[in-house]
């Protein structure tokens, strides 16, 4: 009887463990997310939440989701937080926001975009850049960065189907880059195929050789003066 009581105890603590799980809810394209805090049901363990906002075409794009997951993300890749932007040329961006949050609703996070625009400095490093959406025809330019941004190359899948793949000049930073590198990495709503972070690919200027003749060199232009002048001589005698 003792041993009954115990367990309806523990099964009665775990369903309000459960049960208290509640995550920001919300979707939205090209307008602000205005989300609800919503109790998860009991299949639900973490929180996740994604966005993506791009300039990509010269058109704004932007799409963000928060929702209740059954993704573990103690035990997985989903518990990455990552948030980057790739910077195609002065005009043209795009920036991934995700996250996975285990027990607990997810903390805000930073707008990559801003931060890069608020810190623009340019420097001498100059990246390929394109982008291609569901095709691999990415026809390549060169974008010059901005201080604290690198070269990257990256290929990513999102839920609903759609790939983009992105060069340029990116301010993703150095744990993110190692957490992404090995590829086929799910972070929320994303999977990065590939990821390849490039410290900088600078450009030179070509320098100008001069030569100066060799000592052989010299002495065979003196003797060959000596020749013709010996010749010379030799014709005006005779």
């Amino acid at each position: 009887m003792k041993g009954i009581l115990i367990a309806s105890v523990l099964a009665a603590f775990a369903i309000t463990v459960i049960d208290s799980l509640s995550c920001e809810h919300c979707e939205s394209f090209n307008s602000s997310c205005i989300s609800e805090i919503v109790n998860c049901g009991n299949e639900s363990i973490s929180c996740v939440e994604s966005s993506v906002n791009s300039t990509l075409g010269e058109s704004l794009y932007s799409y963000e989701n928060k929702f209740c997951s059954e993704i573990n993300c103690i035990n997985n890749s989903n518990s990455v937080v990552v948030s980057f932007m790739v910077r195609v040329s002065d005009n043209q961006q795009f920036s991934f926001a995700s996250q996975c949050c285990q027990g607990d609703a997810c903390p805000d996070n930073k707008d990559p975009v801003k931060e890069s625009e608020s810190a623009r400095a340019d420097t001498q490093i100059q990246c390929p850049s394109c982008y291609s959406y569901n095709t691999t025809n990415c026809k390549e330019n060169t974008q010059s960065c901005s201080q604290g941004e690198r070269c990257v190359h990256i290929i990513a899948d999102h839920v609903n189907g759609n790939k983009v793949e992105l060069k340029g000049c990116s301010n993703i930073d150095e744990a993110t880059c190692d957490i992404l590198t090995p590829g086929n990495v799910t972070v929320g709503e994303f999977t990065f195929q590939m990821v390849n972070c490039i410290n900088e690919i600078t450009t030179t200027t070509p320098t100008t050789v001069t030569t100066t003749p060799s000592t052989s060199t010299s002495l065979k232009a003196s003797f060959i003066s000596s020749v013709f002048g010996s010749l010379l001589l030799l014709k005006l005698l005779f």
